[in-house]
Formats: C-alpha cells, sequence, structure tokens
C-alpha cells in the first residue's frame, strides 16, 4: 500500500533533506501577484528563485518535471542548455484559455523533464488511440500510439467537479497522471515540490505510488489533509 504525506516547509529547504525520488515535481508560482494563502506571489529575484527550484529539484529525483509561466522559457531554457541532462520541452496545449479581444490569449504553457542519465521511461503506459484506430485502419498499431510532446488537457475551470475552489489555481489530473505514468512503476517515490491542491498526492494515491508534497501555507497543507 502506498503513503502519501504533505510538510509544511520552503521546498528548497525541506526537499534536500528528503530521500531522493524517482520523480520530482514543481509547479511554483509565476510571479503574476496572484492572491494565495499564506504565500507572497511577487518577488524581484525571481529568476534567481526559479534557477535555484531547478536546481534543488533535478538533484533529488531521477526525473524532475517543471510546469512554468511561457514568458520565462528562454531564461529557463538558456539555463539548462549547458547541463549534461538529456532535457525536453513539453507543451500544455490547454482549452478554456483566455478569452482577449486586443490581441491572441495564453492557450498553453511549457512543461521542462530533466531525465538522469539511469532514469528509465515507461512510454507504453502512456499510449493513447491512434488516428489509425479510430478511423478502423487495419495497419494500426492495436497497442495505440505513443503521444507527442504536445499534450491537449482542458483547463480546471471553476464549474468542473475536480476544481478546488479555496485554491487559485491547479493542474488537472490527468496532465499530472500521464507524467506520473510516463515516469515511474508501483511502489515509485514521487516528490510534488509545491503540493497546492494535492492533486499530484491524491494522483499517486490511486496509482500506488509513494508521495511526499511540500507546501508552504499552512492552511493548504490543511487542506490537502482533508482531501487526502
Amino acid at each position: 500500500m502506498s503513503t502519501q504525506r504533505v510538510i509544511q516547509g520552503d521546498c528548497l529547504n525541506v526537499l534536500p533533506t528528503l530521500p531522493k525520488a524517482t520523480m520530482v515535481w514543481a509547479d511554483p508560482p509565476d510571479n503574476l501577484g496572484v492572491d494565495y494563502v499564506g504565500v507572497s506571489d511577487k518577488r524581484d529575484d525571481y529568476d534567481m528563485w526559479l534557477w535555484n527550484v531547478l536546481d534543488t529539484g533535478e538533484n533529488r529525483g531521477d526525473i524532475f518535471w517543471l510546469s512554468y509561466y511561457y514568458r520565462y522559457q528562454v531564461d529557463v531554457l538558456f539555463y539548462i542548455a549547458t547541463w549534461g541532462y538529456n532535457w525536453r520541452q513539453f507543451i500544455w496545449r490547454f482549452t478554456f484559455g483566455q478569452h482577449r479581444h486586443t490581441d491572441c490569449g495564453n492557450g498553453y504553457r511549457p512543461i521542462l523533464r530533466l531525465t538522469h542519465p539511469d532514469a528509465k521511461l515507461y512510454p507504453d503506459a502512456i499510449r493513447i488511440k491512434s488516428a489509425r484506430q479510430k478511423m478502423g485502419d487495419k495497419r494500426a498499431d492495436p497497442r495505440g500510439r505513443v503521444p507527442d510532446d504536445v499534450w491537449e488537457f482542458p483547463r480546471v475551470c471553476g464549474t468542473f467537479h475536480e476544481r478546488k475552489k479555496w485554491h487559485p489555481n491547479q493542474h488537472p489530473k490527468d496532465l499530472l497522471r500521464r507524467m506520473v505514468l510516463f515516469s515511474t512503476q508501483p511502489g515509485d517515490l514521487v516528490i510534488d515540490m509545491f503540493a497546492g491542491t494535492g492533486g499530484m498526492l491524491k494522483v499517486c494515491k490511486e496509482l500506488d505510488r509513494d508521495c511526499i508534497g511540500i507546501e508552504l501555507s499552512e492552511f493548504y497543507c490543511e487542506k490537502i489533509r482533508e482531501v487526502l
């Protein structure tokens, strides 16, 4: 049976004290001034802080995933360009994006994956129905196809059943589930650096993975424990 727990504290201080994980996941605040409870989302040193999140996360997991605001792509990719790790950028393409009248709204979020040399991926675990299968083409691989690096999942809107009203935003469980299945096997340890609504902990519980969530806000920690 898997175990899930949440630790209140600063992930940059807490993560180095934890066992090394198979997968580390980070969805840090975007520095947009969002009104989080007990967490500041506006800092002058955000670029350096985000680099520290990258450094700390990739050192504590075989596979590190980072979801970040699209305006920081140049900074993030420049920072990792000289690293010896295998890195790959995915695009989370979402529906229910911004609706703007003066310009095109944002409809995607970059998700970076850093993979250490000995890490193993499980692409067969995330196969989806192919176009050939949908058309009834006999040449189709009966297992489906491994998806490309553009992942389409809707944003979690206010009317969705999985939406947690007490938190400003959250990633969809289906997106988190794909990353966990792609990166881990049952019994592996996953660490969430910014536990938020507890979505990653809940997904790991459903998939029989151990998970430790780190959350700075005492209020969100209590809410996550209620969810679990």
